[in-house]
Protein backbone atom coordinates (compact mmCIF):
# COMPACT_ATOMS: atom_id res chain seq x y z
CA UNK A 1 0.00 0.00 0.00
CA UNK A 2 2.48 2.90 0.80
CA UNK A 3 4.38 1.99 -2.23
CA UNK A 4 1.77 2.02 -4.37
CA UNK A 5 2.22 5.77 -6.04
CA UNK A 6 6.27 4.15 -6.87
CA UNK A 7 4.66 1.50 -9.16
CA UNK A 8 2.52 4.12 -10.88
CA UNK A 9 4.97 6.83 -11.46
CA UNK A 10 8.88 5.58 -11.14
CA UNK A 11 9.81 9.22 -11.06
CA UNK A 12 8.21 9.43 -7.68
CA UNK A 13 10.45 7.02 -6.78
CA UNK A 14 12.31 8.22 -3.57
CA UNK A 15 16.05 7.23 -3.27
CA UNK A 16 16.03 5.04 0.09
CA UNK A 17 18.23 6.15 3.31
CA UNK A 18 19.04 3.63 6.38
CA UNK A 19 19.19 5.17 9.80
CA UNK A 20 21.17 2.75 12.29
CA UNK A 21 19.62 3.77 15.72
CA UNK A 22 20.36 2.46 18.85
CA UNK A 23 16.76 2.11 20.62
CA UNK A 24 18.64 1.81 23.89
CA UNK A 25 20.35 5.63 23.57
CA UNK A 26 17.51 7.85 24.83
CA UNK A 27 17.63 11.44 25.87
CA UNK A 28 16.13 13.67 28.38
CA UNK A 29 14.08 16.39 26.96
CA UNK A 30 16.38 19.15 27.07
CA UNK A 31 19.25 17.19 26.95
CA UNK A 32 18.76 16.02 23.07
CA UNK A 33 20.54 16.20 20.49
CA UNK A 34 18.51 18.76 17.04
CA UNK A 35 20.09 17.08 14.11
CA UNK A 36 19.80 13.19 12.97
CA UNK A 37 17.34 11.05 14.67
CA UNK A 38 16.65 10.59 18.25
CA UNK A 39 14.83 9.32 20.79
CA UNK A 40 13.72 11.52 23.48
CA UNK A 41 12.76 9.88 26.73
CA UNK A 42 9.73 11.73 29.10
CA UNK A 43 9.38 10.01 32.33
CA UNK A 44 5.63 10.03 33.95
CA UNK A 45 3.95 13.32 34.64
CA UNK A 46 3.18 14.09 38.06
CA UNK A 47 -0.11 12.24 38.97
CA UNK A 48 0.44 10.22 35.62
CA UNK A 49 0.71 6.52 34.95
CA UNK A 50 2.40 6.41 31.38
CA UNK A 51 5.86 7.12 30.43
CA UNK A 52 6.45 8.48 26.68
CA UNK A 53 9.12 8.30 24.34
CA UNK A 54 8.72 10.50 21.30
CA UNK A 55 11.51 9.92 17.97
CA UNK A 56 12.65 13.14 16.61
CA UNK A 57 13.81 13.77 13.30
CA UNK A 58 15.79 16.93 12.27
CA UNK A 59 14.41 18.43 16.04
CA UNK A 60 10.52 17.67 14.77
CA UNK A 61 8.91 14.99 16.60
CA UNK A 62 7.68 12.11 14.39
CA UNK A 63 6.16 9.95 16.42
CA UNK A 64 5.84 9.11 19.78
CA UNK A 65 5.05 6.06 22.14
CA UNK A 66 3.01 5.60 25.44
CA UNK A 67 3.63 3.14 28.28
CA UNK A 68 1.96 2.07 31.70
CA UNK A 69 4.77 -0.40 33.62
CA UNK A 70 4.42 -2.11 36.88
CA UNK A 71 7.21 -2.37 38.85
CA UNK A 72 5.56 -5.00 41.72
CA UNK A 73 4.13 -7.54 39.19
CA UNK A 74 7.03 -6.52 36.44
CA UNK A 75 3.94 -5.97 33.60
CA UNK A 76 4.26 -3.21 31.49
CA UNK A 77 1.58 -2.12 28.95
CA UNK A 78 1.09 -0.74 25.33
CA UNK A 79 -1.01 2.18 25.69
CA UNK A 80 -0.31 4.28 22.50
CA UNK A 81 1.96 4.72 19.61
CA UNK A 82 1.51 7.66 16.82
CA UNK A 83 3.61 8.43 14.37
CA UNK A 84 2.21 11.12 11.81
CA UNK A 85 0.86 10.01 8.31
CA UNK A 86 3.86 11.82 6.71
CA UNK A 87 6.55 9.23 7.84
CA UNK A 88 4.50 5.95 8.42
CA UNK A 89 5.89 2.65 6.69
CA UNK A 90 9.30 4.02 6.93
CA UNK A 91 9.88 1.69 10.54
CA UNK A 92 9.54 4.40 12.82
CA UNK A 93 6.14 2.64 14.46
CA UNK A 94 8.61 -0.68 15.21
CA UNK A 95 11.55 1.77 16.30
CA UNK A 96 9.64 3.32 18.92
CA UNK A 97 7.84 -0.48 20.12
CA UNK A 98 11.19 -1.51 20.43
CA UNK A 99 12.54 1.70 22.17
CA UNK A 100 10.01 1.57 25.11
CA UNK A 101 10.20 -2.05 25.46
CA UNK A 102 14.27 -1.67 25.83
CA UNK A 103 13.39 0.94 28.77
CA UNK A 104 11.95 -2.12 30.56
CA UNK A 105 13.26 -5.40 29.08
CA UNK A 106 12.43 -7.54 31.99
CA UNK A 107 9.05 -7.29 32.31
CA UNK A 108 6.46 -8.84 30.38
CA UNK A 109 4.40 -6.56 27.56
CA UNK A 110 0.92 -6.61 26.62
CA UNK A 111 -0.87 -4.35 23.77
CA UNK A 112 -4.43 -4.16 24.01
CA UNK A 113 -6.13 -4.41 20.34
CA UNK A 114 -6.31 -0.49 19.19
CA UNK A 115 -9.55 1.29 17.34
CA UNK A 116 -9.24 1.92 13.43
CA UNK A 117 -7.82 0.16 10.52
CA UNK A 118 -4.64 1.76 10.45
CA UNK A 119 -3.77 1.03 14.31
CA UNK A 120 -5.14 -2.61 14.13
CA UNK A 121 -2.91 -3.49 10.92
CA UNK A 122 0.14 -2.11 12.74
CA UNK A 123 -0.77 -3.83 16.02
CA UNK A 124 -0.97 -7.13 13.86
CA UNK A 125 2.94 -6.70 13.20
CA UNK A 126 4.11 -6.14 16.32
CA UNK A 127 4.72 -9.37 18.27
CA UNK A 128 3.15 -8.50 21.96
CA UNK A 129 0.52 -9.89 23.65
CA UNK A 130 -3.01 -8.89 23.40
CA UNK A 131 -3.63 -8.54 26.98
CA UNK A 132 -2.64 -9.51 30.48
CA UNK A 133 -3.87 -10.28 33.76
CA UNK A 134 -5.08 -6.51 35.41
CA UNK A 135 -3.04 -4.49 37.51
CA UNK A 136 -4.13 -2.52 40.38
CA UNK A 137 -0.38 -1.02 40.37
CA UNK A 138 -0.04 -0.10 36.59
CA UNK A 139 2.20 3.16 36.68
CA UNK A 140 3.99 2.41 40.44
CA UNK A 141 7.47 2.47 38.96
CA UNK A 142 9.11 4.75 36.06
CA UNK A 143 11.33 3.07 33.29
CA UNK A 144 14.44 2.76 34.32
CA UNK A 145 17.57 5.52 33.55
Amino acid sequence: MCRGPEACEPDARRLAEWALLDVTVQHAPDAAPTGGLVLVAHPPAAGRLAGRVELRLEGVEVGSVTASPCGRCRIATLDYVHVAAEYRCRGFGRTLVAAVVARAPSYRWTAPLPDGPVAQSFRARIAMRRTGPPCAQVGSAEFRR
